[in-house]
């Protein structure tokens, strides 16, 4: 199918390789961060890829459109993913494109999946303050991971 000499397949296939790929990067760098970080790695199954214009956030949300069916919408729309993305040793099943946000030049997040947020606060927090910090919310808190070495950043969310 074309539309105004674009062959729609074609292009749809390239920007599910591009978030793919970027997806892929952005797992992988988050879990050389909490390597890096805390002496080990977590599970991701949620990951965010940070848009940078308008039209770059308009493009990465109609590709995402097609890949899920819509989970929430937080910063930016979030799906589950009709087929997971394997990165490294994580599947990741819900995506989210953010919104263009001047404080955050990153190219992506994710939230590590933790059993006991309240465990993993009391063990790594205090010990491994020059990585982490607390940032606190109205309903929730959250542990950033952070290095200016990365163009990611990472979270451990209490639920």
């Amino acid at each position: 199918m074309r539309v105004k000499g674009i062959n729609l397949v074609w292009y749809t296939f390239a920007m599910e390789k591009e978030i793919v790929e970027r997806v892929v990067y952005i797992a992988n760098q988050t879990s050389r961060l909490c390597e890096i970080s805390i002496g080990n790695t977590l599970p991701i199954s949620s990951l965010t890829i940070f848009s940078h214009s308008e039209d770059e956030f308009a493009s990465l949300k109609k590709s995402l459109s097609v890949l899920g069916s819509p989970y929430n919408e937080n910063n930016g729309p979030r799906v589950t993913l009709y087929k997971p993305i394997k990165a490294g040793s994580n599947l990741i099943t819900h995506l989210r494109i953010r919104k263009p946000d001047l404080e955050r030049p990153q190219v992506g997040c994710n939230d590590f999946d933790v059993e006991d947020y309240e465990v993993f606060k009391r063990k790594y927090l205090v010990s491994h303050s020059k990585n982490l910090r607390l940032i606190v919310r109205n309903d929730y808190e959250m542990i950033e991971f952070f290095n200016d070495n990365f163009d990611v950043l990472a979270y451990v969310v209490s639920k």
